[in-house]
């Protein structure tokens, strides 16, 4: 019985340290710029990042100019908590890359890609945004 509770513990401890150690890579990583999951609800996918407004603004541009998404609108709001890129992919179709402000560090960036989304389309962009973040 005294091995069955050693093993126990040895089994519980072994899990915790695995898991912390997921928790801390996770950190690692998403501290440079992604913060958390990505989320792809009702055809927006959404990725808050560790970066002000003003650079997520001059990565999302930079992404969209990358993808050859010819940009037909900017707006930025009196607060300068919200910014919008609207236009159309290379495909024709619209897209809408909006930004907003959760912090003075962090800004969620939402895509959306035609009426429906595009996941595949919007991570591409997702991805491009975090890594014009790095530079």
């Amino acid at each position: 019985m005294n091995y069955w509770l050693k093993g126990l513990g040895v089994g519980f401890m072994v899990s915790v340290l695995i898991a912390s150690t997921g928790c801390a890579l996770f950190l690692v990583a998403g501290a440079g710029v992604g913060i958390g999951t990505a989320e792809y609800i009702r055809g927006e996918l959404k990725q808050a990042y560790a970066a002000p407004m003003e650079k997520a603004w001059q990565a999302s541009l930079a992404a969209a100019e990358e993808l050859k998404m010819r940009t037909t609108e900017k707006s930025i709001d009196n607060l300068d908590q919200n910014r919008v890129i609207k236009g159309k992919t290379d495909e024709g179709r619209d897209f809408q890359i909006a930004l907003e402000a959760t912090s003075k560090e962090v800004t969620t960036v939402k895509v959306r890609i035609g009426v429906f989304g595009d996941e595949a389309y919007s991570k591409r962009i997702q991805e491009l945004i975090a890594k014009n973040l790095k530079k």
